[in-house]
């Protein structure tokens, strides 16, 4: 399926025309909420000059309060406490509609002089209830299903004779009922309303109805509709109260911002044709013109190397023509190049179209597999499949699987490869899957090569591995064989004593019963002694075939009583300090390279040192970051450093041939290496020991314990 093709013409405008309406746009939106930023900030200034006047008008209240209970608590100072007409007096002296509660507040005695048609009684009470100081506050007083908000003034009567509060008057003006505050605040503010709400209940309003939207007013503090704009103001009441005073104005800002976006987006309309029009002129004749003859060049320089540039206005493409000419110049003599490097290494190139189901195999591949051509091959899309062997099929298709899921970077594999004479041949296959964008595999490339020969040698090798590890066997097992005699010589020498104390004893007709028993018992012992070693011994050539968990230090107890005559009777000390270190493997594969390096370690003593000599050898091991450490060491003298790049090499001995076969070494590098992941190194290290120096040769086995778990 062919994928449609568009003209750089038509991208380039419709790109044109797409950035410009994208610009725009955002040219617009950002003018917009400019605008709106702007309106928003006004309305605030606005809104904060009527709540400066509102508390202008509030304090103006205040004050009046205050100058009423002055006047009267200057005239209540002079009265005589028995004077019976309180009453005339406040009213002579201060006109009492002004205020909408008035009383006296005596020892417990409580005297309204209140004309309000409010219940003033039930009102004084729940004011004195609340112990109020002097001063001027706001009051919230809940009656049933009735809510005041009360503006009250308080001042204290004092006994000029005394000097002793005799009284407190109270003045206060109930908001419900003071329709001259809201209005004085609307007037003054050019407001269209003003409502004061304490939660849902309207204390006092200057429209005839309440507000419908209350509820999503009391949280917000601006907000516009079509023909509203409304301000919350929260202002606090005693004991963490508040009430809400909603300011309503006419919006006429709105219409005045749509116009004023209308005739922006005009003019911006008329910027986006005109921009247009310029840029499309202008990208057609500098880019699209020049890049089409770009693009003509490019078609004939692939086939034609004289083919010539016609130049263009844009220097940055005739350049580019410049080197587009080199690059396809240089890529045609890469290709030759390439060619010839592959018939070079002599590998067999394979490419495969997974799209449309063909294959290429260069001739080279075909050769190494017997044919001459591809015409001699019956089934070329089956070619692969029935050529590959049956038993490395399903291996070689999991690796593939795992290749094709993207868990390796290239498919690596040798398998066996059916020839044209029907027989098989070993090939290194290297290559790697290609996708398209959508993630679908489209191509396969890749080489073979010819390793017939090398799988032949390395099971040759193998074999001869196996052939040396046999002989290291039967060195070690005559080793311990010799170890074994020295243990028995003086077990059997102690029967041989005995018995031939017996058959005297016999002979002679003498009777000695408890003698003979004690004697027969140490020939029992001395038997089961020497069947012991005899275990040891079976144990030690009949090891676990399967990877086991062991402690290094019981294996080496074990087996070392097996050596103690061998290295005791040529005065050799075995000193070890051995600590338990578990790893996985196999038990006896380690004895034997402890056993061989202990050997070697006595062998060198015996060569290097006097009989006069103290004559050492050293055995540890501890962990370190995460690997068990075993290190043997002797007081020999050390290796020359001539040899000591060769002592690991199979048959390489400095000993006579009788007495070594050079492949202990060499046994003990690769069983640690292949069997436990690990390795061996020497050195040659002077040290002290009970204040005398020594100089000798330290072996280092390093096993990782986090492979071995």
């Amino acid at each position: 399926m062919t994928k449609k093709k568009f003209s750089l013409t038509l991208i380039n405008s419709l790109s044109i025309i797409i950035f410009l309406v994208v610009v725009s746009f955002g040219i617009s939106i950002w003018a917009y909420f400019s605008t709106e930023k702007v309106l928003n900030h006004n309305l605030k200034q606005y809104f904060n000059q009527t709540i400066n006047l509102t508390n202008i008008i509030i304090e103006n209240e205040k004050r009046n309060l205050d100058e009423i209970t002055f006047k009267i608590s200057k005239i209540l100072v002079r009265v005589d406490e028995n004077q019976s007409s309180l009453g005339r007096l406040i009213s002579d002296s201060t006109s009492t509609d002004q205020v909408d509660l008035l009383y006296l507040e005596k020892s417990n005695e409580i005297i309204n002089f209140s004309n309000s048609l409010f219940d003033t009684d039930y009102i004084i009470k729940k004011i004195s209830e609340k112990r109020l100081k002097e001063g001027n506050i706001f009051l919230l007083i809940e009656n049933k299903d009735d809510i005041y908000l009360i503006l009250l003034s308080s001042k204290k009567i004092i006994n000029e004779k005394t000097g002793r509060v005799k009284a407190k008057l109270y003045a206060g003006k109930i908001i419900n009922d003071n329709f001259f505050i809201v209005s004085n605040i609307k007037q003054n503010a050019s407001l269209v309303d003003v409502f004061i709400y304490y939660n849902d209940y309207l204390i006092a309003t200057t429209a005839k109805n309440e507000l419908e939207n209350i509820q999503s007013l009391r949280d917000k503090e601006i907000i516009k509709e079509d023909k509203r704009i409304y301000f919350n103001e929260k202002v606090n009441i005693r004991n963490d109260d508040f009430i809400n005073i909603i300011y309503i104005i006419n919006n006429s800002s709105i219409s005045l911002l749509k116009n004023d976006f209308i005739k922006a987006g005009l003019l911006l309309l008329f910027f986006v044709i005109v921009s247009f029009s310029i840029l499309y002129i202008f990208t057609n004749r500098y880019f699209i013109k020049p890049f089409s003859k770009l693009l003509n060049f490019a078609k004939e320089s692939k086939d034609n190397k004289l083919v010539i540039y016609e130049q263009s206005n844009i220097l940055e493409f005739d350049n580019f023509a410049v080197n587009l000419k080199e690059i396809i110049d240089e890529l045609r003599d890469l290709k030759e190049q390439y060619a010839r490097a592959i018939e070079g290494v002599q590998d067999g190139l394979w490419d495969l179209d997974l799209v449309n189901d063909s294959a290429y195999y260069s001739r080279r591949y075909l050769e190494m597999l017997g044919y001459n051509s591809l015409d001699e091959v019956d089934d070329i899309k089956n070619f692969w499949k029935k050529s590959v062997h049956p038993a490395d099929y399903k291996n070689t298709l999991k690796k593939l699987a795992r290749h094709l899921k993207g868990e390796t970077s290239f498919y690596q594999d040798h398998y066996r490869f059916k020839c044209k004479d029907g027989s098989y041949k070993w090939l290194r296959i290297r290559g790697k899957i290609f996708f398209d964008i959508e993630g679908k595999p489209v191509r396969m490339t890749g080489f073979h090569t010819d390793i017939d020969e090398i799988i032949k040698l390395q099971k040759d090798n193998k074999k001869k591995e196996q052939m040396i590890y046999q002989q290291s066997k039967l060195a070690s097992m005559g080793e311990m064989i010799g170890n074994i005699a020295h243990q028995w010589r003086q077990p059997l020498n102690v029967i041989s004593t005995i018995s031939s104390s017996q058959i005297m004893q016999i002979e002679l007709d003498i009777d000695k019963k408890e003698e003979t028993i004690k004697n027969l018992e140490k020939i029992v012992n001395t038997v089961q002694y020497l069947s012991t070693i005899i275990d040891k011994f079976r144990n030690f050539f009949n090891p676990n075939k399967e990877l086991e968990e062991f402690s290094i230090e019981d294996v080496i107890k074990e087996n070392i009583e097996i050596f103690e005559a061998s290295y005791k009777s040529h005065g050799i000390y075995l000193q070890t300090d051995l600590t338990p270190v578990n790893i996985k493997g196999y038990k006896f594969e380690l004895m034997q390279v402890v056993i061989n390096l202990i050997n070697n370690a006595k062998d060198a003593i015996q060569a290097n040192l006097k009989p006069e000599n103290k004559k050492y050898i050293f055995m540890k091991n501890y962990i370190e970051n995460d690997k068990a450490i075993i290190k043997i060491s002797d007081n020999a003298g050390g290796i020359k450093n001539r040899i000591k790049d060769k002592i690991y090499e199979p048959y390489f001995t400095t000993k006579h041939k009788s007495q070594g076969t050079g492949l202990g070494l060499y046994m003990s590098s690769e069983i640690i290496k292949k069997h436990f992941s690990g390795q061996i190194n020497n050195e040659t290290i002077v040290y002290e020991y009970e204040n005398n120096k020594y100089k000798g040769e330290e072996f280092t086995i390093i096993i990782p314990i986090a492979i071995n778990q």
